[in-house]
């Protein structure tokens, strides 16, 4: 293979990996937050309070 193919095929392994990690970390920032949410304790009553 020419060094052309080879720099070509490292460049875009670590365009991959750079994608699949970034992936990664907004799905456990999302989890993160979701779960933060969910157990939230509400100050204030806002919508069909009783």
């Amino acid at each position: 293979m020419s060094s052309a193919v080879v720099a070509d095929a490292k460049f875009l392994r670590r365009v991959f990996f750079g994608l699949v990690g970034l992936t990664v970390m907004a799905g456990v920032l999302t989890g993160f937050t979701t779960v933060q949410a969910m157990n939230a304790n509400p100050a204030t009553c806002l919508y069909n309070c009783q």
